[in-house]
């Protein structure tokens, strides 16, 4: 099942014969109850959802290595500062408000204890999985946003772009606090289950000592500069922590291309072709430096054409120093993706 052996090579970087392809085929998943998000403290309901899409999955087919998704949502690390939550109709959970309406507001700020909060469910979760499985299945980290993401999420959108430039200190003081607890909650994850798999997005296998997955989606939003200052800053004191990041960021665009490969330990760039600059040139770029991790989600709109042309546009860009894992999400109806492999086929790549 999978092919670790080539994953392996494509995180150390080592020149093989074609990209890894991840395509997920999810055949007859029927969840357990499908508004998990609204379970939070019912660890068994996620356990048994989360089960009951890896034993959907096709496994002989992809170079994966399938595990299990914990993730509650991006608002866990947010409730550490008071941030609630509430439901939409769709039964996702997203912060209710933001709790800081002006730079002032920091100076009041105060983290409560990791686990007497909604992100102690993560982690508890994560800890009940581990028990549960006992180690037989892969296990895959939940998604952490970045500090400035985090910092973004937690304070009102105007005051707090204004901030960047009116009070760089309360700023960078607030970046602080919310990297020491990135951190003290990656250490807790890591107790919980040690051989975690560090990327929650895509949802792929990496080896646990490369480092952890962080969402870097504020980075657009800032200019270089900016983001060199309050975004790679951070994520390096992360990096430094666990030997590595893995980068993703939906917009990655090539503006940013020399401030992005200042993070250091920068595993792997993943990036949404349709908002993101030309393959070719994100190719020429960051080829043999990172590994290449283009995905396709199809509920994606805009999307960057059709699945195949996907795939073409990827090929066209791919070289054996330039190693790179392809990831194709399940279709929303489920079933198999034959399309993504005779792409494959036809410019002489087998998969198995």
């Amino acid at each position: 099942m999978g092919n670790k052996e080539l994953l392996e090579k494509i995180w150390n970087l080592e020149n093989v014969k074609r990209p890894a392809v991840i395509v997920e085929e999810s055949i007859g998943y029927e969840p357990a109850n499908a508004n998990t998000s609204i379970h939070i403290e019912d660890y068994e309901v996620q356990y048994q959802n989360a089960i009951a899409y890896y034993d959907s999955l096709r496994k002989d087919r992809d170079d994966n290595v399938p595990a299990l998704n914990t993730a509650m949502g991006t608002f866990v690390i947010p409730t550490v500062f008071g941030a609630a939550i509430r439901s939409f109709g769709d039964g996702r959970r997203y912060i209710d408000k933001s709790i800081i309406l002006e730079a002032q507001d920091i100076d009041k700020l105060k983290p409560i204890p990791l686990l007497d909060s909604i992100l102690g469910h993560q982690i508890k979760l994560v800890e009940y999985f581990q028990h549960r499985i006992g180690g037989s299945i892969p296990i895959r980290i939940p998604d952490l946003q970045n500090p400035l993401g985090v910092a973004a999420m937690l304070w009102e959108t105007t005051s707090f772009y204004t901030s960047l430039v009116d009070e760089p200190e309360r700023v960078h003081r607030l970046l602080s606090i919310i990297t020491e607890v990135i951190i003290e909650c990656v250490n807790k994850l890591k107790e919980a289950c040690p051989n975690v798999v560090p990327v929650s997005w895509p949802w792929i296998w990496a080896p646990t000592e490369k480092g952890i997955h962080l969402s870097d989606d504020t980075m657009s939003m800032v200019s270089p500069d900016m983001y060199e200052e309050y975004g790679v800053h951070y994520n390096n004191i992360i990096s430094r922590e666990f030997g590595g990041v893995f980068l993703h960021s939906c917009t990655t665009n090539k503006r940013y291309f020399n401030s992005i490969i200042k993070n250091k330990g920068l595993r792997s760039i993943n990036f949404a072709a349709q908002y993101s600059s030309e393959m070719k040139e994100i190719y020429e770029f960051f080829g043999g430096k990172a590994v290449i991790l283009p995905h396709y989600v199809h509920t994606d709109n805009p999307q960057i054409g059709t699945l195949p042309e996907f795939v073409e546009k990827v090929l066209d860009c791919w070289t054996p120093k330039s190693p790179t894992i392809i990831y194709v999400s399940a279709k929303p109806e489920g079933g198999l993706q034959q399309e993504v492999f005779n792409v494959l086929e036809a410019r002489g790549f087998s998969i198995k």
